[in-house]
């Protein structure tokens, strides 16, 4: 069920993410902060962590109704994800955490949804999905810490978020869920 009430013309910005569960959002959040400071960056706020699986962009309210009937045909089994890597991407200065080994079901989840949503007719990024969190923004870094502890929750679900400028920054709104399957 969509949370959004938008015309069939407005369009709004959307992408389909997984939230990690509240242990492991404060975990990333204090994370983000100690390397913000290591990296003179703009660390993430807590509710803003996630990990995007899908970007689709700009779509308008008649689109928004396709892309959860597209959703809705997606089936995939839940699955265990364990954040190991600290990363620094230097041409757009983010530092991110994310797996040192993508699990399989992870990537037949994203698979899944790319391919329903690109025959269903949106046009989406042609690069290869690697999964991460991004953790800080601006960020300028010469070195990186290794992480001590990995971070790692269960993902049962998935989600479409709208990403919604404020006057206070951006905001992420739930649009709708889906529950992965049980294995």
């Amino acid at each position: 069920m969509i949370k959004a009430n938008i015309s069939p013309e407005e369009t709004i910005k959307v992408f389909f993410a997984v939230w990690p569960d509240a242990a492991a959002q404060e975990r990333l959040s204090k994370l983000a902060s100690q390397l913000a400071s290591l990296c003179r960056g703009r660390a993430i706020n807590l509710p803003l962590i996630h990990l995007t699986l899908v970007f689709v962009g700009n779509v308008t309210g008649q689109q928004l109704e396709t892309l959860c009937q597209v959703a809705n045909e997606v089936k995939q089994s839940n699955f265990h994800l364990t954040m190991d890597e600290i990363q620094y991407w230097q041409h757009n200065r983010i530092v991110h955490i994310g797996p040192s080994q993508c699990p399989a079901k992870l990537s037949a989840l994203v698979n899944d949804l790319q391919n329903r949503l690109s025959q269903a007719g949106f046009s989406l990024e042609k690069r290869r999905y690697i999964p991460h969190i991004t953790l800080v923004r601006k960020a300028l870094c010469r070195n990186l810490p290794d992480l001590t502890a990995s971070i790692a929750w269960h993902v049962n679900e998935w989600a479409l978020v709208q990403s919604k400028q404020t006057d206070q920054g951006t905001v992420y709104l739930s649009l709708d869920r889906w529950p992965l399957e049980e294995t």
